[in-house]
Order: structure tokens, then C-alpha cells, then sequence
């Protein structure tokens, strides 16, 4: 009986240890990896940020926070349509997501939140700035907003989570210890891949999406703080903090597409009686990432919105901490050219 149950034991511990064995995140993200990235790199706090600065320095600066699964390319030809029009743009990668790193700590609002200032105070941007957050960008954006109204200028969500978002069958339990860790490693990749197909309308997007997706999940970490941000980031419930934007100085505008599947777009309602003075426009023909189907017409309003907002120009590019860059060409320039497209 002893020889069964050590037999027993050993077959519960395979089953349990082979997700980690081919969980497919082959990878680690060292110097040797961030070589081969398409921007800088900055040390902070809690790990190197990815990021690209580009556009005049004395311009007002526009930040993009993406969401919770794409890293910055999400942003496509928004970006670039901001800087043709003479802002200075400054999009960055989440930790855990893209080429930042996937430090061992709880992913939760305080460490995007340091993550957005540490970044911020490094690169010298120490006027205010325009907020632009997508999905689970846009707690993020509003929760920085609250904690630092004195660094924002202006705050735009774009498809944003947290307005009483109905969870999906199932998603609680990757939520639950040990259960969740073992399912994130047995069908976490099959998970987040699927999910590529629900943020658009146009479903002729989708393999290009998964194209741009597929490559982080490769490095080690990526489904460890995919896990740890649903365990703890309210993205289902942020209207308590919401409700507190009604009260901020700060100006706001939010689009929303009118066929999200992510974040439905009656969260528009919950939003308007949450926050009343925030500018509410519904995009047609566009899912979750309104702004990447509809770059034209997200992109033409938030410039109008821009130009009603007075913030005041970047004195200087001096950082107050020098960034630390990795990679064999040098860091781009303040006036550098480029483009942000999918």
C-alpha cells in the first residue's frame, strides 16, 4: 500500500508540474532580448520599462497606457496622427507585458502607478501631461489621475473597464489559489489568444492581432502577471473610484465602440451618471479597440478635445534621473521620426 500511495504521489505531481514544463514561455527577457527591441529602455523602481518617446520637446506630451493583455503597439496609427499634429507622444509597455519586465510582486494599481510616475520623473516630463488609457489603461490613467491631479492635464479612456463589467463564466476561477495557477499554465496561451478574436468588430483584423500578440507570451512571466492583474486590479467594479473623477479638475473624454464585446457599451450609461461633466462619444462600426478600427474619427475628436485643453509646455528634456538604455543603437533623439501602426 505504501508503494501505491508513493506511486500515487508521484503521478499527482507530474500532472501538476508539466504545465510549468511546456507552458510554451521559453524565453527570459534579458539585455541579450531588449537588443531586439524597437525603442529605449528605462530602470525603475521595480524593473525596465519599454518605451517611445518621440515628437518636439517643447510640445505638450500625450501618454498612452494600454490594457490588459496588448502591449503599447496597440495604439497603431493614433499615435502617429497626434504627432503629425505637433504633440510630443510618449507610449510605454506595462509591466508584465511586451518587452517590459515581469518583476515578482503583486500586479496592482500601486505598481502601474509607479511605474507611469517613475517613468515620467526619469524621462525629465515633469509638466502636466494628456492621459490616454485603454480598457485597463483607463483605470489606470483615472487612478493616477486622482493619486497626481497636479501632473495631468487631461484624461481619455478609451473602451474603459471597470463600469460594472459582467465577468465572463469561468474567469473566477483563475482568481482562486493554486487552481488558477495550474489552469493559467494548462490553457492560459489557448485563453489569451481566443481573446484576441473578441476586441474587434472587423474580424479581418484578427490575424494580424495575433500575429503582434503572440511573440511576448514567449518570455517567461507573461501569464504570471496576466494572473496576478486579475487577482488584483478591479476591473469588473472601479466606479467608486470613478465617482470620484466628477469631483477632479481635470478635463475628460471617453469613446467607447457601440459593438465592444470586452466592455460593453452600455457602460457608457454607468459612466455619463458617474462621471457627468466627461465627454461621452459612442464609436459605430468598432469593438473594443475603437480607436484601432476607427483611427480617423477616434483620432480627429481627441485632437479636438486637445485643443481645449490648455496645458503647459515641456520646459526642458533634461531627465532628473538619467534613463538607463540597453540596446546597440543609441537612444532616440527628441525630434526623432516614426511610426506607431499594428
Amino acid at each position: 500500500m505504501r508503494v501505491i500511495g508513493v506511486i500515487l504521489l508521484v503521478i499527482v505531481a507530474v500532472i501538476a508540474a508539466v504545465p510549468w514544463i511546456v507552458g510554451g514561455e521559453s524565453k527570459t527577457l534579458d539585455d541579450d532580448a531588449r537588443r531586439g527591441a524597437p525603442g529605449d529602455f528605462v530602470r525603475l523602481e521595480d524593473g525596465y520599462t519599454f518605451y517611445s518617446l518621440e515628437g518636439p520637446a517643447p510640445a505638450e506630451v500625450v501618454v498612452f497606457v494600454h490594457g490588459l493583455n496588448s502591449p503599447s503597439y496597440i495604439w497603431g496609427d493614433l499615435v502617429q496622427m497626434l504627432r503629425d499634429n505637433g504633440y510630443r507622444t510618449l507610449v510605454y509597455d506595462l509591466y508584465g507585458r511586451g518587452w517590459s519586465d515581469r518583476p515578482w510582486t503583486d500586479y496592482d494599481l500601486d505598481l502601474f502607478d509607479r511605474q507611469l510616475g517613475g517613468l515620467l520623473r526619469s524621462l525629465g516630463l515633469g509638466g502636466k501631461v494628456h492621459l490616454v488609457g485603454l480598457s485597463m489603461g483607463g483605470i489606470i490613467s483615472s487612478e493616477f489621475t486622482l493619486r497626481h491631479p497636479d501632473a495631468v492635464a487631461s484624461l481619455t479612456m478609451v473602451d474603459p473597464g471597470g463600469f460594472r463589467i459582467a465577468v465572463p463564466g469561468g474567469s473566477h476561477l483563475l482568481t482562486m489559489p493554486i487552481v488558477g495557477d495550474w489552469l493559467i499554465q494548462v490553457i492560459g496561451e489557448r485563453v489569451l489568444m481566443a481573446g484576441q478574436a473578441a476586441v474587434v468588430h472587423d474580424k479581418s483584423l484578427v490575424p494580424g492581432l495575433l500575429e503582434r500578440f503572440r511573440p511576448q507570451l514567449e518570455f517567461a512571466g507573461y501569464k504570471r502577471a496576466f494572473l496576478s492583474t486579475l487577482r488584483h486590479v478591479p476591473l469588473s467594479d472601479f466606479t467608486a473610484r470613478y465617482r470620484e473623477l466628477a469631483a477632479s479638475p481635470v478635463p475628460i473624454e471617453i469613446f467607447w465602440g457601440r459593438q465592444d464585446e470586452v466592455a460593453p457599451a452600455s457602460g457608457a450609461d454607468v459612466a455619463a451618471t458617474l462621471i457627468p461633466k466627461a465627454t461621452i462619444q459612442l464609436i459605430d462600426d468598432a469593438g473594443h479597440l475603437s480607436h484601432y478600427e476607427k483611427p480617423k474619427e477616434v483620432g480627429q475628436a481627441l485632437l479636438r478635445f486637445l485643443a481645449d485643453v490648455h496645458a503647459p509646455k515641456q520646459t526642458g528634456n533634461a531627465p532628473k534621473q538619467a534613463p538607463s538604455h540597453i540596446g546597440n543603437a543609441p537612444a532616440r533623439g527628441s525630434d526623432s521620426g516614426g511610426s506607431e501602426t499594428d
